[in-house]
């Protein structure tokens, strides 16, 4: 899971100080997707759907992710339809 405040790079190679992108700012297990999810802020995010960006941790880890949509999950609102 992202931790929140992590920051966003397109680039974990870039040497610090690196270009931030944005940041998480709520991080939370799914029990239905069975993985976490994270919500954040992206610069001019709205026209980056589809893209990755990389999140380096203090440890040294970088964790990969992908930017979507909020709603993700039933999107077309079918599972009401039961």
């Amino acid at each position: 899971m992202l931790p929140e405040g992590a920051q966003a790079v397109a680039d974990p190679n870039e040497p610090v100080p690196m270009t931030m992108l944005g940041h998480v700012s709520s991080s939370y297990w799914s029990a239905t997707l069975q993985r976490g999810i994270a919500m954040g802020f992206i610069i001019d995010g709205q026209n980056k759907m589809g893209d990755t960006v990389y999140y380096p941790l203090a440890d040294g880890q970088v964790i990969e992710a992908e930017i979507c949509s909020p709603i993700f999950l039933d999107p077309k609102g079918e599972r009401q339809n039961v």
